[in-house]
């Protein structure tokens, strides 16, 4: 009897250890809390659609298409399609990376990705699109891999803009960037060190506004930096450090906003002598971090959408590009006359899939 009660309690554990990446992989499922994997779970229409409506997204990310900040683009709807659209960019730390969106039924869902192909970490949580719009701010520089799918239902065209702005405001009121004119990395002291900041040239006086809201951990007159404003905010950990100034006007431990005036521009420490102007530079965790990325202002593309071509199959030798531009490279070169899904469309630029489910970009030319 004993045997037999020894054996069946084998049995249950070694049942139980079998079962464990399954169970571990149900409970993950059960509790996941994306915007996707609840719209998954929602979903009450058929399993075959849901199949492609996922297909559709695995398709996107194994695309090897590229494109520049400030790419702006038309879906084309098509019945009985449910595509998703994924291309890659390269952002860097303290982008802000904006995804806009129009022309679409303000009730639609939009689901979008973000992550990095160059991490092999999972990637993160789907995030829907609200009131047309997105926003993300880098915290690491790399090449990161955007998908933009609506949800199954969605019908009708609509025009995307994905682009960068910088996560801070521009630390000296009325100036902007063709007043930065030292940058990160310049040899300092005959090269015994580099410079770990940028340097925003203005006359004296001129107000040094906090970049973002915060808090000022310090203020005072020492070192290279002569008369220094310390912020930190309350979001990424970030450490602001605002120096050279002719005076301070923050408190240490005062809250501050955005745009608060903290003190004016000048030339103590190091810099006496020379033309007045503010050092500014961030430090994370890992230290100190090119702040340009962070304050430099950039245009907003504007939205222009695009025709749909005249046609879909495309002439023999036609050039099938991995991006829409003659500088990207030659993904493949039609050898005979090919029909083609057109997913959108840039310009004179559209974005197309072949029967073997590759994809790449084509001028309006090549069509047929």
């Amino acid at each position: 009897m004993y045997r037999l009660k020894h054996a069946i309690f084998l049995l249950i554990i070694l049942m139980t250890v079998t079962s464990c990446e399954g169970l571990k992989e149900s409970v993950s499922r059960l509790f996941e809390t994306s915007a996707r994997a609840n719209y998954e779970r929602q979903f009450s229409g058929p399993d075959s659609l849901m199949t492609q409506w996922k297909k559709e997204f695995s398709l996107a990310g194994a695309n090897s298409l590229e494109v520049a900040d400030g790419f702006t683009f038309t879906a084309f709807s098509a019945a009985n399609h449910l595509y998703a659209y994924g291309y890659s960019l390269p952002l860097t730390q303290g982008d802000e990376l904006r995804i806009t969106l129009s022309g679409h039924h303000p009730d639609t869902k939009f689901f979008i990705d973000v992550y990095s192909v160059d991490s092999s970490a999972e990637a993160p949580e789907s995030e829907l699109l609200k009131n047309g719009f997105f926003a993300k701010v880098m915290e690491r520089t790399g090449v990161y891999r955007v998908i933009i799918q609506p949800e199954i239902m969605h019908q009708g065209d609509f025009t995307v803009s994905i682009y960068t702005q910088p996560s801070l405001g521009f630390p000296v009121a009325r100036k902007g960037n063709k007043d930065a004119q030292s940058f990160w990395g310049a040899a300092r002291d005959s090269g015994a060190r580099s410079h770990e900041g940028v340097d925003i040239f203005a006359p004296r006086g001129t107000p040094v506004v906090a970049v973002t809201d915060g808090y000022i951990t310090r203020t005072g007159n020492s070192g290279l930096g002569g008369k220094q404003v310390w912020q930190r905010d309350a979001m990424f950990g970030y450490s602001y450090y605002y120096a050279h100034l002719d005076s301070i006007i923050a408190t240490d431990g005062r809250q501050v906003k955005a745009s608060d005036t903290i003190g004016l521009v000048g030339s103590t420490g190091n810099a006496e002598g020379g033309a007045p102007h503010l050092h500014f530079g961030i430090y994370g965790s890992g230290g100190a971090v090119d702040p340009y990325p962070f304050i430099r202002k950039r245009a907003v593309p504007s939205k222009s959408e695009a025709a749909r071509p005249p046609g879909n199959s495309l002439e023999a030798g036609t050039n099938i590009r991995l991006g829409p531009g003659t500088e990207y490279g030659i993904a493949k070169t039609t050898s005979e006359s090919s029909a083609v899904q057109v997913l959108a469309g840039n310009g004179k630029w559209y974005h197309i899939r072949l029967k073997d489910r590759s994809e790449g970009f084509v001028t309006v030319s090549g069509f047929r």
